[in-house]
């Protein structure tokens, strides 16, 4: 059964957001609509399908490895977690190309498996693969929250390092992992996909939970 904690959204009488994790399958179309939207500026030029992309998406997420805000039952945020126990969302070859053709298919299997796993994940570290808000939530504490949680659920289980990558145009989530305690330990630079993605390397960020 998932479980379920609860803050305030910030001080005074905001309503309570509550942690759940792992995510109720109610909640799996929300969340695919939630990821994709965060991540469509990567996704668009694998695929070229939003509707198909985003159906893709929401079929392949494994909801026991995304952690959900949820305000009075609705999902506000997501965060897919990795570790060494395997990634949150996984796409197959054969539902890729039949959902977007063979060429396409192709390129966003790769694609997408390469940007939900990343670099493998050595024992102990948990990796955030995905961190993301529903527009209509930003700036209320949701991200800071599910990092809280996240954070509290690597102590429980023993992890010594939280790890996350956020790429080098996005300065506003750069500034909250660090205010959240994460520090760059390494950069990847890509200078050939600065027109094609809209970015051009990621930080690499770690902090112990």
């Amino acid at each position: 059964m998932p479980s379920t904690r609860r803050a305030r959204a910030s001080c005074g009488e905001q309503p309570v957001i509550d942690i759940a994790f792992p995510l109720d399958e109610s909640h799996r179309e929300q969340a695919g609509l939630i990821y994709y939207e965060a991540f469509r500026r990567k996704l668009q030029p694998l695929t070229g399908k939003p509707a198909q992309t985003r159906a893709l998406l929401t079929a392949g997420l494994n909801l026991d490895r995304v952690m959900g805000a949820l305000e009075e039952g609705k999902l506000l945020g997501i965060a897919g977690l990795h570790s060494h126990e395997g990634t949150f969302v996984r796409i197959t070859l054969r539902k890729s190309i039949a959902a977007l053709g063979v060429a396409r298919g192709f390129g966003a299997w790769v694609g997408l498996n390469l940007l939900a796993a990343g670099l493998s994940c050595p024992t102990g570290v948990l990796r955030i693969a995905a961190l993301a808000v529903d527009p209509i939530a930003r700036g209320r504490g949701v991200g800071s929250r599910l990092l809280e949680a996240i954070s509290d659920k690597a102590r429980r289980e023993g992890f010594h390092t939280v790890r996350l990558e956020v790429v080098d145009t996005n300065t506003g989530a750069r500034q909250l992992y660090e205010r959240m305690g994460f520090t760059v330990v390494t950069t990847h630079h890509y200078p050939l996909i600065r027109n094609w993605l809209g970015f051009s390397g990621e930080h690499v960020m770690v902090k112990p939970p």
